[in-house]
């Protein structure tokens, strides 16, 4: 009895070592696609000269598509006017973070967000 009870705890140790990789790799990736929408909607936004709402739609659905909340996803940038060439043009995507992590080895806590920004120049012709 003894022996069951301990191997049935030592499994539980078992698949908490085998998952802490996997957790973390894919807070890895979720990070790296908020970062690419980011790069993909400032490179979208230098020919329009902002970022319009058929943008952030589209944006939004790439990532409500790998299981982020629409509601919950912030796209915002430096300006609602078009800019002309050679303004800058900052682009911010907030996304939230969902705990995957079982266990926290450290005292600090982890963030509670996914952020992305990225700055372009205007490529906007009149």
């Amino acid at each position: 009895m003894k022996a069951t009870v301990l191997r049935a705890l030592f499994m539980w140790l078992v698949l908490f070592i085998i998952l802490q990789p996997i957790f973390t790799y894919i807070d890895y990736l979720l990070d790296l696609q908020v970062k690419a929408n980011t790069s993909y909607i400032t490179q979208k936004a230098a020919t329009e000269g902002m970022v319009t709402a058929t943008m952030k739609s589209e944006v939004i659905a790439n990532l409500q598509a790998i299981g982020f909340p629409a509601s919950s996803i912030e796209i915002t940038s430096s300006s609602e006017l078009v800019q002309d060439r050679k303004q800058r043009i900052d682009v911010t995507i907030k996304a939230p973070r969902v705990n995957m992590f079982p266990y926290n080895f450290s005292s600090e806590s982890q963030p509670g967000y996914y952020y992305g920004h990225g700055s372009i120049m205007s490529e906007y012709l009149n």
